[in-house]
């Protein structure tokens, strides 16, 4: 004969279940209500812009009338565009400038200021400000650097170089290396910072022990410095070529991609194909291939750096 308590056991845990079930679908439905607005916007403004591109991307399309499908013909025709070749070199010219010239620049830089002493907060900020200077602001200096009466053409001529003085902006040769140090100028001061951050988290026992060994300058940064310092490496290279590779202000403000095409970029092309000639359809394309070039790249950058990082 059962007892009553053998009988009540499984009624009692069976409703401790429904509980708990009806517990977890009231903590999911309150957790949907919290994240359902933010995912309802990421939804329209993020991934509903996305997808519908890639349609636009295969049509001509003015922005007013019916998109007409054309299928691969943008595509096409943008690789036989000389201006997107022009502006595809330049793209990845400023962005291979900022990998070697700006990291490395920036390195240096976190290593000299990381012996610094009581000045490095005061040189950090000096190194930081151009960072949060206004494009504005930056474009009305550097023009006058750069203009014919300008800094850099002055010296020149009273180091008694007058034939190197020119318009920098205004030859096809000098406007894109003279675009360049205004963004090396301009971004190196926040790989700075994350270098610096990098190189105060490396414990000072491990240099102290390389001495003990008898380990110079030299093996203590291959061995310890560039190894414990590669997730720095990885952020700022990271942000470095999504940056670079997007880039659209500094040549828009600076030269409108002049002279001609010299100092177009990808993001300029699209620009000017939606904005100037309302062709849509085209620029989504370049759009497209700017994205499958970032996203590419990115991918790349990450692998090679992330599998080099060192733990401690």
């Amino acid at each position: 004969m059962l007892s009553p308590f053998a009988i009540t056991q499984p009624v009692a845990s069976s409703r401790k279940r429904g509980c708990l079930m009806n517990s977890g679908k009231k903590n999911g439905l309150i957790e949907l209500s919290f994240i359902g607005p933010a995912l309802i916007l990421f939804l329209i403004i993020v991934v509903w812009p996305f997808v519908s591109s890639l349609y636009y991307s295969f049509t001509q399309w003015d922005g007013i009338t019916n998109p007409v499908f054309i299928g691969f013909d943008n595509f096409v025709n943008l690789f036989k565009e000389e201006s997107f070749t022009i502006a595809l070199k330049n793209t990845f010219v400023f962005a291979l400038a900022g990998l070697l010239i700006s990291n490395v620049l920036s390195l240096l830089l976190a290593l000299a200021l990381n012996r610094a002493g009581k000045m490095q907060s005061a040189l950090r900020t000096i190194f930081y400000l151009p960072g949060v200077v206004s494009f504005v602001t930056m474009s009305i200096v550097w023009t006058l650097i750069y203009h014919n009466d300008g800094a850099i053409n002055q010296l020149l001529r009273s180091l008694g170089l007058p034939s190197l003085a020119r318009e920098w902006f205004g030859n096809y040769d000098t406007v894109v290396p003279a675009l360049i140090v205004i963004m090396v100028w301009g971004g190196v001061g926040f790989g700075v910072i994350v270098f610096l951050a990098g190189l105060n988290s490396i414990p000072a026992e491990l240099y102290e022990a390389s001495e003990l060994d008898g380990a110079g300058a030299w093996a203590r940064f291959k061995a310890i410095t560039f190894p414990l310092l590669m997730p720095s490496i990885t952020i700022v290279t990271f942000l470095g070529l999504t940056t670079t590779l997007k880039l659209f202000d500094l040549p828009f403000i600076m030269t409108n991609g002049g002279p001609g095409d010299a100092s177009n970029t990808i993001a300029m092309i699209i620009y000017k194909q939606a904005f100037s000639y309302s062709n849509y359809g085209y620029a989504t394309a370049g759009g497209v291939l700017l994205f499958l070039f970032v996203a590419i790249v990115s991918i790349l950058q990450l692998k090679m750096t992330t599998s080099r990082e060192v733990q401690l």
